[in-house]
């Protein structure tokens, strides 16, 4: 089992790594400190990258904390030395500034710092031995923090939803592009896209592409996502999410990786949190539209629900059906508690452009049974609420 690092560990790491990729040979605490963002204070860096170093030893590396030093006296802190005993690492009867000249020595030489970076998920053009660069990663989840300041300044996640994941991922065959070091996985991957804390969309990864120089100035590549892939649900929380692997660390602008053998259990949460549309909401020239020849049919139209209103109705009136009193937590158990179809009591399909939706007025909870019932009327029309409920058979 290795040490797992701290989402500020992972910045530190990454910059030393990138230090190493520089040919830097030594850098101080206070610049260390600058590098991440958000920076910290260049005290609290010590003991986070003796943490770093731990993991080090664990992969078989040297010590990468050694490169950090101190600028009055150009070596390394004092809490560095006693991870030689912590590890049981033979110091051959050198003194401390000899063992610290030896392990910037050890780190000059070291070939396999992308095994670090592999480890992290870190994106980094570190040399490999040519029996490494044909290796292929493994299958994994992903978890990728979307930056809401950079790239979706001032969206909701149903905008990025619909106009980015729906729409702009798809024009762009697939290309979703990222700035600074990216992340390795192998081809198939399952991305779980986060936003403000919460994942809101998901996609497989067909390719990973890097670009020298950066495009645009700060595109150092591109992840490139099989647009068939794409599915968006209403957001997963991180309790949700660290159920199924309790591993995983509380989001924040930090890449993770769950275990793949967790695939199954992944995608029964996505699915239970997905609400597609019932194909008699659908404006009739949207039905069985495709985009570009794909095989996967559109699920949301031009006049897509808005989540908030679906939540405020069910948190108003309910997640009981109000047409004939279904309940699926009732029915199939506590895992299906508060599951249920929301109707729009004018249909969409009705309306000429955008609305404000009244989720006390205008949206009601209804079970599919009954819902696939109140658009069955036939010519583009539904049954109102007081007609149904007058067909359903007597119950005395």
């Amino acid at each position: 089992m290795y040490t797992k690092l701290t989402d500020v560990q992972i910045k530190l790491a990454e910059q030393l790594l990138i230090s190493v990729i520089k040919k830097e040979n030594i850098i101080y605490y206070h610049e260390l400190a600058e590098r991440i963002n958000p920076p910290i204070f260049h005290r609290n860096v010590g003991k986070q990258i003796g943490e770093v170093s731990t993991l080090c030893h664990e992969l078989g590396l040297p010590l990468l904390s050694a490169k950090v030093v101190n600028k009055d006296t150009n070596t390394a802190g004092a809490g560095f030395y006693p991870l030689y005993e912590m590890y049981g690492i033979d110091t051959q009867g050198l003194s401390e500034k000899e063992l610290f000249k030896l392990e910037l020595k050890k780190i000059r030489e070291c070939k396999e710092w992308y095994k670090l970076a592999d480890h992290l998920g870190l994106n980094l053009d570190l040399p490999r031995s040519n029996n490494e660069i044909v290796e292929e990663f493994e299958i994994q989840i992903r978890i990728l923090p979307m930056s809401k300041d950079e790239e979706f300044p001032g969206w909701s996640f149903e905008e990025i939803q619909k106009k980015y994941f729906l729409k702009d991922l798809v024009e762009k065959n697939g290309y979703y592009y990222y700035r600074k070091s990216g992340m390795n996985c192998a081809k198939g991957s399952l991305v779980l896209f986060q936003f403000n804390n919460a994942i809101i969309a998901a996609a497989r990864i067909i390719d990973i592409v890097k670009y020298a120089p950066p495009v645009d100035e700060h595109y150092h590549g591109a992840y490139i996502f099989d647009t068939n892939s794409v599915t968006i649900f209403e957001p997963i929380t991180y309790e949700e999410l660290y159920v199924i692997d309790n591993s995983i660390q509380p989001f924040k602008q930090v890449k993770q990786i769950m275990r793949y053998e967790l695939l199954e259990k992944v995608q029964r949460l996505i699915a239970r949190k997905q609400h597609p549309l019932m194909a008699e909401e659908l404006p009739s020239d949207k039905v069985n539209q495709y985009i570009e020849g794909a095989k996967k049919q559109i699920t949301v139209n031009a006049y897509e629900r808005s989540y908030k209103a679906r939540q405020e109705c069910i948190k108003h009136k309910g997640d009981t059906c109000l047409i004939c009193g279904f309940n699926f937590g009732d029915f199939y158990g506590e895992e299906f508690k508060g599951k249920i179809h929301v109707h729009h009591i004018k249909s969409l399909a009705e309306v000429k452009g955008e609305y404000q939706i009244d989720p006390l007025n205008d949206l009601i909870p209804v079970c599919p049974n009954c819902h696939l019932a109140l658009h069955s009327k036939g010519n583009n029309e539904a049954y109102s609420i007081e007609e149904l409920k007058a067909m359903l058979p007597s119950r005395s």
